[in-house]
């Protein structure tokens, strides 16, 4: 059912990002006059055709891109009668509009998105710490346990991933100074200096590499669904049965018999189980399921569980729109300085993804809702448009590139430069395939 649920919600995402993406192409060349010859989502095998007035329509069976197909004597014999709307013959700046429509398309996405997420509300935990590491960057600059972090360099920070979004933008400046209120005194400022070294490896989250824990309760570790053809369900495991104990040691919350289970890969585990006040022992062996080791269950969830912890941020549609703008602005921020680093060898290609990452996030935030499925797909707008940006041939920004040259000597780029440009930019994306799709097998296996 995961795998079904990543690969409609990834049919979904990519659908509407390269839609969104190529009607901003398509749309501007309309409004200046330019033939389009076809509209396409997707690559290879038509599946769905339709013609309206002079453009067709089209679906086709790969569902990783799409392009708009204009007039263009550089690719076909066009009739005397229909030059003046080839795109070969507009002048440059209306092929720099044209070219930027479909990156611009994504940012203007991305701020919608948002703007409907912050005016649904975000639910969010409250950022209080619940340990500190010792001798840790949180502990050296005076954060304790107890502390709600309120703000990050004066900007509000409600819910952890406020906290954690507000700290990575603040990683620019001089210093960083968080404003808590603690158990000792109603509120006290705490100043971090430090560099941007985070950006070397942001997968660790911003909690770990400070050196905290968020506050939040315990899970008992009691099953809530037993999933048909899983271990779990082959062991005898039912649903409401309390883990109590595991290979011998006591199992005190939901994250310890997951630690186990995760540990534990195709090895018997003897659990002791509370079942209807009786104590009953249980051998389970977890095993590899869509990628990671499960046992084919899911925690029971009391009611108002996280009602002490959890807060719900909503916003009116002006200030929606406001935050929206700021949130893809900096997010584009950040996005530009991790693709600075990797660039000059800063920070690790490993952070790059593939479809079957983008797909495995795509089910994951479509399973826990709406608002976290459109912020995922806000941010993968947002990726979109600035890849497509960077000045590689074959991308919308080779193509600028080559317009911003032709401005500057007065005159085209010889087509033979540029075809030997296409060839670089062919080894360029493959190279960066490869390493998604490299990426993307590791974390799998």
């Amino acid at each position: 059912m995961d795998l079904l649920i990543s690969i409609a919600a990834f049919i979904v995402a990519i659908a509407i990002l390269v839609a969104v993406h190529e009607f901003g192409h398509f749309w501007v060349a309309k409004k200046l006059g330019v033939k389009v010859l076809r509209f396409s989502i997707g690559f290879g095998k038509i599946l769905k055709s339709y013609t309206h007035k002079e453009t067709t329509y089209t679906v086709c069976a790969i569902p990783l891109g799409g392009f708009v197909k204009m007039l263009d004597e550089n690719e076909t014999e066009v009739d005397e009668s229909e030059k003046h709307r080839a795109f070969n013959n507009q002048n440059v700046y209306k092929r720099i509009a044209i070219v930027a429509a479909g990156p611009i398309a994504n940012f203007l996405l991305a701020i919608f998105l948002y703007t409907i997420v912050f005016v649904i509300g975000i639910d969010g935990i409250k950022p209080i710490v619940d340990s500190v590491n010792k001798e840790s960057i949180a502990q050296t600059a005076g954060i304790r346990p107890g502390d709600q972090l309120l703000s990050v360099n004066s900007k509000e920070t409600k819910t952890t991933s406020e906290f954690t979004i507000k700290f990575i933008e603040s990683l620019g400046d001089n210093s960083i100074h968080i404003q808590a209120k603690s158990k000792l005194q109603d509120l006290k400022i705490i100043e971090l200096n430090i560099g941007d070294d985070f950006l070397n490896n942001p997968e660790q989250g911003v909690e770990k590499y400070l050196g905290f824990n968020y506050k939040v309760p315990k899970l008992p570790a009691v099953i809530d669904k037993v999933f048909a053809n899983t271990p779990a369900e082959k062991s005898g495991l039912k649903s409401m049965d309390e883990v109590v104990e595991a290979n011998g040691v006591t199992i005190n919350s939901w994250k310890d018999f997951a630690t186990i289970i995760r540990n534990n890969t195709n090895n018997n585990i003897d659990l002791t189980i509370k079942r209807n006040n009786s104590i009953i022992n249980i051998s389970l062996m977890p095993e590899v399921i869509d990628g990671s080791t499960k046992a084919g269950v899911s925690v029971f969830v009391p009611n108002n569980y996280l009602d002490d912890y959890k807060t719900t941020v909503k916003y009116d549609l002006y200030d929606a729109f406001i935050l929206a703008i700021d949130k893809t602005y900096q997010l584009t921020i950040l996005n530009l300085k991790m693709i600075k680093k990797m660039l000059f060898g800063d920070a690790s290609v490993d952070g790059v993804s593939g479809p079957l990452s983008i797909a495995n996030f795509a089910g994951k935030s479509a399973q826990i809702g709406i608002e976290s499925f459109l912020s995922f797909l806000a941010l993968i707008s947002i990726g979109l448009g600035l890849i497509n940006l960077l000045p590689i041939p074959l991308l919308d920004g080779g193509h600028l590139l080559f317009y911003l040259i032709e401005i500057i000597k007065g005159s085209k780029v010889d087509i033979n430069h540029q075809q030997i440009a296409f060839k670089f930019g062919i080894f360029v994306i493959l190279s960066l395939t490869f390493i998604a799709l490299y990426n993307d097998v590791s974390r799998l296996f």
